[in-house]
């Protein structure tokens, strides 16, 4: 593992919310129309799903939204079930065993009571976790299922409109089965599913045979040193097949096995770090803007979020680069552009403390956003001349741009600033004083 200097910075800690009950998971979906990405939350203690309403596209979110009552949910997803072009809510309950889904009735985060799905006749089977996606090739979702003591299944959406047919059974042979995720593994066109279980060599996947929902039997990926997790699939190393990745809470590691063909045989485990304490959840995105996947972890005792640069875009990743460790009991981490200026931004839910919260990404090589320089910069969004309101003298300002282009400095007693030279577009204002710097953004119309 090497140590390496990372391009993207991470802010500080932005609440969605604090009211999130004993929260397990989170989905990050636009649930109104509005083309602001909100937040949906599974709230384990206070038994309901929510969602939180994104108010200005920037980050500013509202207070929770009931969409239902439900005991224990767990996993918490958004998509189009009805196929009607708006986003609807699945999620399933650890103590009633079941799965559904709640319709969006006018596009704008009205839901209405829940649709079964699987609703829990095989009492005790410990239905853990769900994806939606077409697993039979007829344009519609699906939704598959993880449990721990009946391995993995899935559901027909039979007629588009959310209409679910019986259980169909992909594996009852794997034990206390917590996570699972439908990609292409094999590069035939099809999605397969991947899967967890307890033990060593506890991960998985099913090929589709013939695209329409007949699986295999489980095939192992590779010999793993500790049951896993959580895992996130995603082309680790831009040989354009699906690589899997893994946390695994009892030996604090995050590693990856190297889909070595493209067809769903995997390398050895590569190991990220071990020094995520109680790895509970990870995820991958281009954080940094160079056109590879880089990794985030969420681990539960030490509150950590961190991320792992992909330095070579081949799967060779650099130490851990901590966004926070305040967190108490670290459940998932996510990734989104919540603030609509190019790059991801880094979610996270933990349950102990009922938070939601997010990172912004300032994507600026070698400038942290401190915050500690209290600016204004206005109008925002601007056409030509930018006026610069301190109470301290801004002795230096430097303009970015998205990628992380130098573009603009300026030095002295700055109040103003003409801009109309540049052109439309996001950029990122620098600005110091004496012994305080922050960073603005600044939309140039």
């Amino acid at each position: 593992m090497v140590c390496h200097y990372a391009v993207a910075q991470f802010g500080s800690q932005q609440i969605i919310s604090i009211e999130a009950d004993g929260v397990q998971t989170l989905f990050v979906a636009d649930l109104n129309g509005d083309n602001f990405k909100d937040v949906v939350s599974a709230n384990r203690f206070e038994n309901s799903i929510a969602w939180y309403k994104h108010l200005d596209g920037q980050g500013s979110f509202g207070p929770e939204i009931e969409i239902a009552f439900l005991n224990e949910p767990k996993t918490v997803v958004a998509a189009d079930v009805d196929g009607d072009n708006d986003l609807d809510v699945l999620a399933n309950s650890l103590a009633n065993d079941s799965v559904l889904w709640y319709e969006n009735t006018d596009g704008l985060g009205t839901f209405d009571v829940s649709h079964g799905i699987f609703d829990g006749t095989s009492v005790g089977i410990g239905a853990y976790a769900m994806v939606a996606a077409d697993l039979d090739g007829d344009n519609d979702l699906d939704v598959a299922m993880a449990s721990n003591f009946d391995g993995v299944s899935w559901f027909e959406n039979l007629d588009g409109l959310g209409n679910f047919g019986s259980q169909q059974q992909v594996s009852t042979d794997i034990s206390v089965t917590r996570n699972i995720s439908a990609v292409d593994i094999d590069g035939d066109n099809d999605l397969d599913l991947v899967a967890n279980g307890s033990g060593a060599n506890s991960l998985y996947w099913f090929e589709n045979l013939d695209g329409m929902g007949d699986f295999s039997t489980n095939i192992m990926v590779a010999n793993t040193t500790t049951s896993t997790s959580s895992l996130f699939c995603a082309d680790l190393d831009g040989d354009n097949d699906i690589d899997i990745i893994t946390a695994m809470a009892s030996h604090d590691l995050i590693a990856w096995h190297e889909n070595l063909d493209g067809q769903g045989t995997f390398g050895p485990e590569q190991v990220i770090t071990d020094q995520a304490v109680f790895a509970i959840s990870v995820y991958a995105a281009d954080l940094d803007n160079d056109n590879d996947m880089d990794v985030i972890s969420g681990s539960s005792v030490d509150g950590k979020v961190a991320w792992f640069e992909n330095m070579d875009g081949l799967g060779d990743f650099s130490s851990q680069n901590i966004i926070t460790e305040s967190l108490l009991g670290t459940r998932q981490v996510f990734a989104a552009d919540l603030d609509n200026d190019t790059d991801m931004d880094v979610l996270s839910a933990s349950q102990n403390d009922d938070k939601l919260a997010w990172y912004e990404n300032t994507t600026i090589a070698g400038v942290e956003d401190n915050r500690a320089l209290a600016v204004r910069l206005v109008p925002n969004p601007v056409d030509d001349l930018l006026t610069i309101q301190s109470h301290e003298p801004i002795t230096r300002l430097t303009v970015y741009g998205v990628r992380g282009e130098k573009v603009m400095e300026r030095e002295g007693n700055l109040t103003s600033l003409n801009v109309a030279h540049l052109p439309s577009g996001l950029f990122f204002f620098k600005l110091e004083a004496v012994d305080k710097v922050t960073v603005k953004k600044v939309i140039k119309r």
